[in-house]
């Protein structure tokens, strides 16, 4: 299991991405026509007592705006468009990514894994967002009762290995390597005892 964080998400929503979402999700030629005009405008100006610069802006969904989530989605929807293997996963929600991966044995769902977070980093790269591969987490899980010799993975992403972590949180679940939910059994109860 690999927990992805994008670095500023929706504000590092490039437009002509959301526009190709939009294209290709059939919207209707005046809506199209209405978002293409409010990214084509976007400008940036900071000014101080003697000078001012202005800059164009082509990154950012609308801020306080209903349209904002929708946007997003339509530019976060196409990584879950991408063609994984018949071994993995991926689920996402707003701006929260887990990519799920299983294999016979743990170096085959770490080839997998890889093979998958390669795909998301180029359609990172074509989209203009980046993954933080610091707040970005790996975990082993497993129901075996087999040892397997190999229990730490080499998981890239940028090419730097994400850290394994032993618990992984997602939408306020704790999710365990043993897949018990003890550890979120223990934090819910903590949180209702304060």
């Amino acid at each position: 299991m690999t927990s992805l964080d994008v670095e500023g998400a929706f504000d590092a929503a490039w437009w002509p991405s959301i526009l190709k979402g939009l294209k290709d999700s059939g919207c209707p030629r005046n809506l199209y026509y209405f978002s293409q005009g409010y990214f084509s405008k976007g400008t940036a100006v900071m000014s101080t007592n003697s000078f001012s610069i202005e800059r164009s802006v082509t990154k950012g969904c609308p801020q306080r705006s209903c349209c904002r989530p929708g946007y997003w989605n339509l530019l976060y929807n196409s990584i879950l468009k991408l063609e994984f293997t018949s071994h993995s996963k991926a689920i996402a929600f707003a701006d929260d990514l887990i990519i799920l991966t299983k294999g016979e044995s743990i170096a085959e769902a770490e080839n997998y894994m890889n093979l998958e977070l390669r795909k998301i980093s180029d359609w990172a790269q074509n989209s203009k967002l980046k993954f933080n591969e610091h707040k970005s987490k790996v975990m082993i899980t497993s129901h075996r009762k087999r040892k397997e010799k190999k229990k730490e993975v080499e998981i890239y992403l940028n090419n730097n290995i994400l850290e394994q972590v032993k618990s992984i949180k997602y939408l306020g679940i704790i999710f365990d390597s043993k897949m018990t939910f003890r550890d979120h059994v223990n934090y819910v109860e903590e949180k209702c005892t304060k």
